[in-house]
């Protein structure tokens, strides 16, 4: 396959017997609860695949994408509970692989009346690396997999030991921050992708573009120098949108925001933080907005990040700027 990271999946095929076992070890305390968005979707009760008691049987769900042995029981293992609560029919292709997540192209079930849906795949911890997070994580309340909070002494003692059980609850802290994140900023109005349901490693969501042809990212694109004006003011619009419903995205960029027919997607929340718990959020903020300032200003577009940096962050966060300002 022509994918970036299928080849750290063909180099670990030979552990499929390892991640097997670590399968089996775990047992129920590890299979997830399916959580849907707030959408119209009905939900029926979610049947976990277990590769290791349905090895050698023959299973319904035959995904038409063509990967490695390890990533197929991959795909198998987290798919198939979208696919036994209908909200997936198929796995057609990957769209973007990366250290911690693989997002793939699904054709819907029929019932979504729509025609694909993206699933990111968050990589299971033989494959994940989230390194740096602390300056994330500062003041943010950690949550499981079902969005309860985290509040026993042994399990934040593991995750600050990181532990093999403290960097399980890290990681699902990790990715519960984005799908909440989605649905908040959905709901409000910022142009994300629309969530749609969240199980164990994977959050199903909308996804933008063709089968064949997913959206660029901004990074990729062309763009005419009026458009890329009108383009900057959207993208700042939204930011500003963001900041008001108590969100920053802490990583944005042009890599980070899909084109498509003029529309556009900001995707890949899982280190957003909430400016009045983050001692750093001006900070990091300021850093979103230069990095946007920057992809922009190739096309002329007059900007000034550090003045717009503090002109949104002073209209929509009510907290003593003097302070979060001193010595930034």
């Amino acid at each position: 396959m022509n994918f970036q990271t299928t080849k750290y999946l063909e180099e670990l095929d030979d552990v499929d017997d390892v991640s097997a076992h670590t399968l089996r070890r775990k047992g129920k305390r590890f299979q997830k609860k399916l959580v849907r968005s707030q959408t119209d979707v009905p939900l029926g009760k979610v049947t976990m695949f277990d590769p290791v008691t349905q090895l050698g049987k023959e299973i319904e769900f035959k995904p038409t994408f063509s990967a490695s042995k390890l990533e197929r029981a991959w795909i198998l293992e987290y798919l198939s509970p979208f696919y036994e609560d209908h909200f997936i029919a198929d796995v057609l292709h990957q769209v973007k692989g990366g250290k911690e997540a693989t997002v793939y192209c699904c054709r819907a079930h029929p019932r979504l009346q729509v025609q694909h849906l993206a699933a990111k795949v968050y990589r299971p911890k033989i494959f994940r690396t989230l390194k740096n997070d602390a300056e994330y994580r500062q003041g943010r309340t950690m949550r499981d997999d079902e969005n309860q909070v985290v509040r026993g002494r042994r399990e934040k003692l593991a995750m600050k030991k990181k532990t093999d059980f403290g960097q399980e609850l890290l990681h699902n802290a990790w990715l519960t921050n984005e799908y909440q994140h989605l649905l908040a900023l959905h709901a409000a109005g910022v142009e994300v992708a629309k969530p749609i349901a969240q199980s164990g490693n994977v959050i199903l969501m909308e996804y933008v573009g063709d089968a064949g042809m997913p959206a660029p990212t901004l990074n990729t694109v062309r763009l005419a120098r009026e458009e890329a004006q009108a383009l900057f003011d959207r993208v700042l619009r939204n930011i500003a949108l963001m900041l008001a419903h108590d969100c920053v995205h802490a990583d944005l960029s042009a890599f980070n925001i899909l084109y498509w027919d003029g529309d556009i997607r900001i995707i890949d929340f899982p280190q957003a933080i909430n400016p009045y718990v983050n001692p750093d959020a001006f900070k990091i903020f300021e850093r979103d907005i230069a990095r946007v300032c920057q992809y922009f200003e190739r096309y002329g577009v007059d900007t000034n990040a550090r003045q717009l940096a503090r002109e949104l962050w002073k209209r929509s966060v009510k907290r003593d700027s003097s302070e979060v300002f001193l010595g930034v």
